[in-house]
């Protein structure tokens, strides 16, 4: 998870989709009863974000396999 965040954090792009995602939510869930707008925004912000951090984590990974191959060459 530290890797994640870590590689979610180099691209300001990535966080700006993640914060618009769920300030979009918010909008949409806003004019719903109160009890609603938790559950609601969690799953209208849950599909955007887990695609974005799909690629974050794809992006993570092949940094650290460039990393490892790096050191294996030395």
């Amino acid at each position: 998870m530290p890797i994640l965040l870590r590689e979610a954090l180099h691209s300001p792009r990535d966080m700006a989709l993640i914060l618009g995602s769920l300030l979009l939510a918010m909008l949409v869930t806003s004019p719903l009863p109160t009890y609603l707008w938790g559950p609601t925004a969690l799953l209208l912000a849950a599909i955007p974000g887990t695609a974005i951090m799909n690629r974050v984590r794809r992006r993570a990974e092949t940094r650290l396999r460039q990393d490892q191959d790096r050191s294996e060459e030395s």
